[in-house]
């Protein structure tokens, strides 16, 4: 039976709980993973930039707790250097623009005026402005958000316009989908497991991200894969394993900040047990890990072998979807590196020889 404050009895339930996750590193061991070779002096580019911003204190630490540089020599170690700086600017932008939403979410009025006025930025920066886009100034004067314009104009370099488009699809999927995120923080209730990850996938952003893949790692998909069931698998597999490592390693955080929003959070309320509920989102990672390989594996061998009547793939393609494979896994191996290693989520202290995260909620 729901309770009408259960958020709250299930963050008074937590309180005081011996929470300990398993090294995570195995589960991933047989995944590519690196760092990019230009991040430490991309590091104190990035450091000198954010001190000479006019934000709050507040602000400012989050950036520097994030390490925007590390988070992409993570995520991109095979970028180049030029590709390596724009994906660092994508992610000082998202994470700037994704905490200004939140911020907003008391004034709904001011936060649609935002998505839309960011919507047309994306557009016209993309160069994929429609007739209602046309005249007028863009309706932000936020020299932060502004800054997808540099973002794009590179981007717009190397994408055609067919790649443009479906990243305009995943930017207005993730700025219209902050309205959900904004209407479950508001609930008194936690949400079904279900309804949490269809939420998820949107609300976390990972899919503008992701929209630059090939941008960073210098490849062209064709466009049958890019629509095709195979690779939709590839990107939302990536995703939630992407989403559950966070929700393992940010849950104190998260706690801290007065939110049970989670996985974690809805399997204890689930089965009233917290190592169940942290062994159950271990083995949904390794299902999808599983997942990722069996589909790739398919992917990539019907190309190279012509096994399917109708491959996906010619092989002069199987060299690009290769890479971007890879990318994708180093994606996740790189949130996890990251995650353990920035301030952001401060487990690094709690992190035992034999590897995994004990910590008291």
């Amino acid at each position: 039976m729901h309770s009408h404050n259960e958020k709250e009895l299930v963050a008074k339930g937590l309180k005081g709980q011996r929470l300990v996750i398993p090294d995570m590193r195995p589960i991933f061991a047989h995944w590519p993973s690196g760092q990019n070779e230009n991040y430490q002096a991309m590091k104190d580019i990035i450091d000198e930039r954010l001190a000479a911003q006019s934000m709050k204190e507040e602000a400012r630490k989050a950036f520097n707790d994030m390490n925007p540089a590390l988070l992409a020599a993570r995520w991109w170690p095979t970028a180049s250097a030029k590709q390596y700086q724009v994906m660092v600017d994508l992610i000082i932008w998202f994470g700037y623009w994704d905490d200004l939403i939140e911020s907003l979410a008391p004034d709904p009025a001011a936060a649609e005026g935002l998505r839309a006025a960011t919507k047309v930025l994306v557009r016209r920066s993309l160069g994929l402005a429609g007739p209602e886009d046309v005249g007028g100034g863009v309706a932000i004067s936020n020299p932060l958000v502004r800054g997808f314009e540099s973002i794009a104009e590179e981007v717009c370099a190397v994408y055609d316009e067919e790649q443009r488009r479906t990243l305009l699809e995943h930017f207005e999927q993730y700025i219209d989908s902050t309205r959900l995120e904004a209407e479950a923080d508001r609930s008194d209730r936690l949400p079904s497991l279900k309804r949490y990850w269809q939420v998820r996938t949107l609300t976390s952003g990972m899919g503008t991200l992701l929209g630059f893949i090939e941008f960073a790692v210098e490849a062209k998909l064709p466009a049958r894969l890019v629509r095709s069931a195979a690779y939709e698998t590839l990107w939302v597999t990536t995703i939630v394993i992407n989403s559950i490592v966070n929700d393992l390693i940010s849950f104190k955080k998260e706690m801290k900040a007065g939110s049970v929003l989670s996985s974690v959070a809805i399997l204890y309320h689930e089965v009233d047990n917290l190592d169940a509920a942290v062994q159950m989102s271990l083995a949904h990672l390794r299902i999808l890990v599983d997942e990722f390989d069996r589909t790739a594996d398919a992917l990539l061998s019907s190309g190279s072998s012509g096994s399917e009547s109708t491959p996906l793939l010619d092989a002069g393609e199987v060299d690009a979807v290769f890479r971007v494979v890879d990318a994708l896994r180093m994606v996740n191996t790189g949130n996890l590196e990251w995650s353990l290693q920035s301030k952001r989520y401060g487990v690094s202290q709690f992190i035992t020889a034999a590897g995994q995260i004990e910590l008291v909620l």
